[in-house]
């Protein structure tokens, strides 16, 4: 399996680490905090594929395939289990 891939790539409950965004995407991603470094995990799929809900840094995100298209991420290893990863990390920020 590859590690780098877009955003889209990822399964529900799969994480990734953001590589890069798109320039045209940069600074509005970055004041909800989506820069790279960050911490992203997909979280599920809307019936007909788009968008998708996406968590990161305590709070979620609905992003449309084309935004998302435009976000490289590392798959990471561990999975997302969201009733325990979810409050611990919201109750720690």
């Amino acid at each position: 399996m590859e590690n780098t891939v877009c955003l889209t790539e990822l399964q529900e409950g799969e994480r990734g680490r953001v590589l890069s965004v798109a320039p045209e995407l940069c600074a509005e991603l970055a004041r909800l905090g989506l820069i790279p470094g960050t911490e992203i995990v997909c979280l599920r799929r809307c019936p007909l594929g788009d968008p998708t809900v996406y968590w990161f840094r305590g709070s979620m995100i609905a992003l449309r395939a084309g935004a998302a298209g435009k976000i490289l991420v590392r798959r990471e290893c561990a999975s997302f289990t969201p009733a325990s990863d979810v409050s611990k990390k919201v109750g720690n920020e």
